[in-house]
């Protein structure tokens, strides 16, 4: 049985009043902390969510006592049951990511799927070859987890950036996921998505093919050739790009840095991933960013970087410590 059955098992019996105590101090515990389904995420951190998974499972087969009341009956007025089970999978498939694996409730044989898990280091860039032939370039500090039977489950988990090139499978649609909710699927093309943690945006690009994008409950868009999805992590807003020149945004496959207009935080990003260097400043980052198209590359170094950068923005820079530099 899936763990989405499972789960609609429990609320079921948690409605009727027939749960057993420990399954109702659960489901109570869980709305209490995490259970504002009007909202697109969940706060329900990754302890919650494993032991969630791991109580449902443990409590499945005991004895149901009968139950009068309940407080999930008040908190389900209004709601509509496609958006109360949007939440709890997405609950889940959080815990999922933060911690690393997958408690797999139906099927006693596999208690907890392990995720593989693939990183680069600071200035590193690796070449991977999925078991289903996918080919995966995995840019600079990044991490990817991909399921142990990939190809019957190809799923993913990005922090980072990397580029795919996607082996054709009609039945085994192939799907990135990131830490902000953002969900890639495609069934067969080549595809950019940079999504570090420490930056502001998540860039989807399509070198070829099509990708549908979508976060939990919605599709954001389809995208084909040519087109990116410019997705603000803290506005949860959007942009389509309908005219990109992929070569650009892949630039980074060849030790190359393209940008239209380059923000502080973007150089920030650059330099930690890349250089292990730190960039700060006590000026107002807003005014930090330039008006013209930027080119770096890997035969620069971090201080000619930032000084680049300062000669187009009016500012200076000065050496903290060799892997520290300040814009003032």
């Amino acid at each position: 049985m899936q763990t989405e059955e499972r789960f609609r098992e429990l609320l079921d019996r948690y409605i009727a009043g027939t749960c057993t105590p420990q399954e109702r101090t659960i489901m109570e515990e869980w709305f209490e902390k995490g259970g504002n389904l009007h909202k697109a995420d969940l706060p329900l951190s990754a302890a919650e969510a494993a032991r969630l998974l791991e109580n449902i499972h443990r409590l499945q087969d005991k004895a149901s006592l009968p139950v009068k009341h309940n407080k999930l009956s008040g908190l389900l007025s209004g709601w509509r049951a496609a958006a109360l089970w949007t939440g709890i999978l997405l609950a889940a498939g959080l815990g999922i990511w933060r911690t690393g694996f997958i408690r797999n409730i139906g099927d006693p044989s596999q208690r907890a799927v392990v995720f593989k898990e693939l990183t680069t280091r600071k200035g590193e860039i690796k070449k991977v070859i999925l078991p289903d032939s996918s080919v995966v370039l995995l840019n600079a500090n990044s991490t990817l987890r991909y399921h142990p039977d990939f190809v019957g489950h190809r799923q993913l988990h990005l922090s980072g950036e990397a580029l795919f090139t996607v082996t054709h499978d009609d039945q085994h649609p192939f799907t990135v996921y990131t830490t902000d909710s953002l969900a890639t699927m495609v069934l067969g093309t080549q595809f950019n998505i940079s999504s570090y943690d420490q930056g502001e945006d998540v860039q989807i690009t399509v070198v070829s093919g099509k990708v549908q994008v979508s976060k939990p409950g919605s599709t954001l868009d389809i995208l084909t050739k040519a087109q990116a999805i410019h997705y603000n992590k803290a506005g949860k807003d959007y942009t389509i790009l309908n005219v990109v020149p992929a070569e650009s945004l892949t630039a980074w496959t060849k030790g190359e840095w393209d940008y239209e207009n380059v923000r502080f935080n973007d150089l920030a990003v650059l330099l930690q991933n890349q250089y292990n260097v730190i960039l700060s400043t006590r000026l107002d980052q807003r005014q930090l960013q330039t008006n013209v198209s930027v080119n770096f590359n890997k035969q620069q170094s971090a201080r000619e970087i930032v000084e680049v950068f300062c000669s187009l923005t009016g500012h200076r820079l000065r050496m903290l410590t060799p892997t520290e530099i300040e814009i003032y």
